[in-house]
Parts: structure tokens; C-alpha cells; sequence
């Protein structure tokens, strides 16, 4: 039983098993191999497995968390925990995820989760709570989302919990005093100017896209689809998923009731809310020439329009007509066009939700009128988004002092 460093700064721990001990410890192997970051947890893991084999050999039964505990964290993703996951057990949740949900949370083990605990057994984690402080400390400050990874990482350890792979989850108190660091450096580091457009910024970009409209640089499909998204301030997805059904012409309505995943599939709007805007008559206008130009287009390929049919659809980089937009087409679209004009400021589709949210506030609409706009379920969210201060006619002090 050896403990060598190798060439990348790791230590690497071999340990032979003998064969009468191999069936109770649920291997077959002669030697077991692992590697660790530190010398400390290389020998933690040698005296726990010195100790099993002590109790074997000497005739002493390991209890059931001994022996299921020894099963690598990797192992107890894919082998139990997956599984249980996509069936919506590891949670309180009343629907299994989606299948968006299911393939980000895919990437999220594959490229942080896995090379980080993968190759540690499931007790030994549990067991060593030092150890699970170091590694996610670190992927705290190198990895801004990282609620998610400490929200799965739980979820394996109540899981192991459940299916009494170990006696407790020990590590869950450890894991909430990690501070998520780099998304409050970059929270710091932000101001609010970049996170919407100025009135002269919005200005610039409204001339730009009408000059590319007027030159032919832009199709009358994506100047709708950007004025669309800009009054609703709504979320792109949203956007995406409105039929000809939901846009009432003769009461200058818009009907916000779905949206699209990322497969271009229809999905309900955030919190299932469902929304009638008020629209101007420009976007008014914009909408009707666009569907008359689109029904001529869809006609090219034997298609009707229908109330059915998408307000904005595309075709896909296979030939594929009429599709649902891809999640990034407006994103393309808004980027095409700073290239064209290089004096306008960054600006995504969110940006634009914030421009409105913000301007809005500046005009002096009240935060509870921003936020119905918005579809948020409360203040507290929009204030993220009205990215302004507060306006105080009159500080309380000088309200006194008028009083008197």
C-alpha cells in the first residue's frame, strides 16, 4: 500500500485487497487505484480502507453504509441517481423536468460536476467535509452560476441519504456557507449604464435599424420582430411563440399567452402567466404589412396562412421552411446590424427588456406599473431590472422643515 505524487502535482494511493476481503467490499479487484489533490485525503481514504479490511478479516460484518458508501460519486450519478432524476423523484417538484432541464443539467455534470467529485467515493465526501469545502470553494470562484452545482451536488447526498447509501447528508451545512464569489465580483463590477440603452443609445439604434430597413440591409420580418420585442419588452422566447390568434388588430391588442424552448417547441410563459398588452398603432401598422407580406411569402411554398401560423418564422440552415425562430435569430440579427453601424452601443433582446423597464421608470411610471408590464410575479425581481435611482421630489428632511 503506497502513496506516490505524480508528475501533475496529485497523489496517487494503491491498495492491495486480499482475497477474502474483495466480495464484501463489492470488488474483484486485486489492487484498487485513486488519485487525490492532497497527501491528507490520500491517507484519510488508506486507514478508512485498512480499517474495513481489519473488520473483514476479523470476522466482523460491515454495516450497509460501509459497503454502499464506497460507490464512487460517478458511479451514483449514473447508475442511481440519473434515473430517479429524470423521473422527477429527487425533488418536491410536481413534474419531472423538461427536456431542456434534463440536457442542461447534463453539462452542468459533464464539465463541472463530474471532473470535480467524480472520482471520490460517495462516504468518503460525506465523510470529509474539508475536502468538499476546498473543491467547491474553488469552483465558487471560478464558475459565476454556482448555486446550480451546489443545488445537484445536495440533491446526489439526499439521495444517498434516501436510498441509504449513507446514514446522513453531512456535508449540506457546509455547502450553504460557500458564498457563490465570482458572481458577486462581477455583480460589483457592474454599473448600471451597461445594462440598458440611453435614451440617446435607443435613439442611434432606432435610426440604424430604419436606415437598414431603407437600404435593403434588413427584411421587413426582423424590423417587426425587433419593435415587437422592444414594445413588449417581453421575452424573446415569448415573442417567438405569438400566432396571428393572439394579435387583435381592431382592439390594438396583443394576447402574450405561450412561449418556445430552445427546440422550438410551445411552452407555457413564466409562472404559466398569461398577459393583454396594449400596443400603438405604429407596431399596429408594422404587424399588418408584415402579415400580408408573409402570407405572399408563405404562398411561394404552398403554405397558407393561418391563425395558427407563427408571426415570425424562418428558414433553417437545412432548408426547412416556416420554422419556429432559433433561440440566438435576434440575437444575429441585432449583432449584423452594430456591425453596420459602429456607433451603437452593445444591445442584446434582454437589454432591451431593461431599456424599457428603465426609461419607463425615468418617465416616472411607478415600479408596481413596470413590473404588471414586465409579467414579473413581484417588485423585487423588477427592481433588477429598473436600473436607474430612485427620483425623491423632496427629501423627508426638507418635508419636515416646510411643515414647521
Amino acid at each position: 500500500m503506497t502513496i506516490t505524487k505524480t508528475k501533475n502535482g496529485t497523489y496517487r494511493l494503491r491498495i492491495y485487497i486480499p482475497e477474502e476481503a474483495r466480495s464484501s467490499l463489492g470488488t474483484g479487484k486485486k489492487v484498487i487505484e485513486k488519485r487525490f489533490k492532497l497527501r491528507s485525503e490520500a491517507k484519510k481514504y488508506e486507514l478508512d480502507m485498512l480499517n474495513k479490511i481489519d473488520k473483514i478479516l476479523s470476522g466482523e460484518r460491515l454495516s450497509e453504509f460501509e459497503t454502499n458508501g464506497d460507490i464512487l460519486f460517478s458511479d451514483f450519478f449514473y447508475h442511481v441517481w440519473w434515473k430517479s432524476y429524470k423521473a422527477g423523484q429527487t425533488t418536491s417538484t410536481i413534474k419531472p423536468p423538461t427536456k431542456v432541464t434534463v440536457e442542461n443539467t447534463t453539462l452542468v455534470f459533464k464539465k463541472h460536476i463530474l471532473p470535480m467529485l467524480g472520482n471520490y467515493s460517495i462516504n468518503f465526501l460525506n465523510q470529509n467535509k474539508q475536502v468538499i469545502l476546498n473543491l467547491m470553494t474553488a469552483k465558487a470562484d471560478e464558475y459565476a452560476n454556482f448555486k446550480v452545482i451546489r443545488s445537484y451536488v445536495n440533491s446526489i447526498f439526499d439521495w444517498a441519504e434516501e436510498l441509504e447509501y449513507i446514514e446522513s447528508n453531512k456535508i449540506s451545512k457546509t455547502l450553504k456557507r460557500i458564498k457563490s464569489t465570482k458572481k458577486i465580483r462581477l455583480r460589483e463590477a457592474r454599473r448600471d449604464e451597461d445594462l440598458y440603452l440611453s435614451q440617446n443609445e435607443l435613439r442611434d439604434w432606432l435610426k440604424a435599424i430604419a436606415d437598414d430597413l431603407e437600404n435593403g440591409d434588413l427584411k421587413l420580418k426582423d424590423y417587426v420582430l425587433f419593435f415587437t420585442t422592444f414594445f413588449l419588452s417581453d421575452r424573446k422566447s415569448e415573442t417567438y411563440a405569438l400566432e396571428w390568434q393572439h394579435i387583435d388588430f381592431k382592439k390594438s391588442e396583443i394576447h402574450l399567452i405561450q412561449a418556445l424552448d430552445k427546440y422550438g417547441n410551445i411552452k407555457s410563459t413564466k409562472s404559466n402567466k398569461k398577459t393583454i398588452f396594449s400596443i400603438p398603432k405604429e407596431l399596429i401598422i408594422m404587424l399588418q404589412d408584415w402579415k400580408v407580406q408573409q402570407k405572399n411569402e408563405l404562398a411561394k411554398f404552398n403554405i397558407i396562412q393561418t391563425n395558427k401560423q407563427f408571426v415570425f418564422t424562418y428558414i433553417d440552415t437545412k432548408g426547412n421552411v416556416n420554422k419556429p425562430l432559433h433561440p440566438d435569430y435576434l440575437n444575429y440579427r441585432m449583432n449584423a446590424i452594430r456591425k453596420r453601424h459602429a456607433n451603437l452601443a452593445p444591445a442584446t433582446p434582454h437589454k432591451l427588456r431593461h431599456t424599457g423597464a428603465t426609461l419607463a421608470k425615468q418617465a416616472g411610471t411607478s415600479l408596481e406599473a413596470i413590473s404588471e408590464a414586465l409579467t414579473h410575479s413581484g417588485i423585487d425581481i423588477t427592481q433588477t431590472y429598473v436600473n436607474t435611482s430612485n427620483v425623491v421630489p423632496m427629501a423627508v428632511g426638507e418635508i419636515a422643515y416646510r411643515h414647521l
